[in-house]
């Protein structure tokens, strides 16, 4: 993987490389890494350049994890800044969505559109999943998961996320949902003024459907997709149906 130095931080990133009309800028959520968009790597090349990085104190990027929606959007202005990306899609996965929106809020430059998955203007939450990662975070992993996919999962991509949660450490899960915990804009959406697309899993416990509806409804020409059978990581339940949607959005920019 490629590497830059953002804040003085070592940051390890995938990037195509392949030049392109679009280029699209993949944020992951809590606890998560470039790994959360495998399937959108080896699906979605065709159509765009391809920049997925490991946010600060995540997987093989160096640093603490920012324990604000803020402070990781000003780490995102400074890692556009150093990859020499001037104009891009954000597409973001819960944590990442809510970066990806305070990117556009903030009205950072060179934003065409955005790419919503899994999140919404407020994400409070659960006092429970805070008490399961700093009490019994390795007996409650699996219970993580089962809030993250839909009901009566792939054993094996089961299996598979659970191991990437395991991976990761306790305290950048707790960081990373203090920082959900904090992030609000609720009212804050007509500053949003580029193309939005949301997608949302019809069985998403964590951010549910009202979540998308409610971003939907208040961004002007932001358009709701529901992937059936899909929970909160819909990009991995139904790689092929996410990666479908994706792609007719970019290519509707022209």
């Amino acid at each position: 993987m490629p590497e830059i130095f953002v804040q003085g931080e070592s940051v390890h990133f995938q990037d195509t490389l392949r030049p392109a009309k679009r280029t699209i800028v993949f944020l992951h959520g809590a606890g998560g890494s470039h790994h959360t968009w495998r399937d959108q790597w080896a699906g979605l090349k065709g159509i765009a350049r391809l920049v997925i990085p490991d946010l600060p104190g995540h997987a093989e990027s160096g640093g603490a994890p920012r324990e604000s929606i803020g402070e990781y959007a000003a780490w995102l202005t400074e890692f556009l800044r150093e990859s020499g990306l001037e104009r891009f899609i954000l597409a973001g996965h819960s944590m990442g969505g809510a970066i990806a929106q305070q990117a556009a809020i903030d009205g950072h430059p060179g934003i065409e559109a955005l790419v919503l998955v899994g999140t919404g203007a407020k994400l409070k939450v659960r006092p429970d999943i805070f008490e399961g990662i700093a009490n019994r975070f390795r007996e409650f992993a699996p219970e993580l998961v089962g809030m993250l996919m839909a009901k009566g999962p792939d054993p094996l991509l089961q299996d598979d996320v659970t191991r990437d949660v395991l991976s990761t450490r306790p305290a950048a899960f707790l960081a990373d949902f203090t920082a959900c915990n904090k992030f609000d804009v609720l009212g804050r959406m007509d500053r949003i003024r580029v193309p939005v697309l949301i997608i949302t899993g019809d069985h998403d416990q964590l951010t549910p459907l009202k979540y998308g509806e409610y971003l939907a409804t208040n961004i002007r020409g932001g358009v709701l997709k529901i992937i059936q059978g899909a929970g909160h990581i819909a990009m991995l339940e139904k790689p092929v149906e996410t990666n479908h949607v994706i792609a007719s959005f970019v290519q509707s920019l022209g």
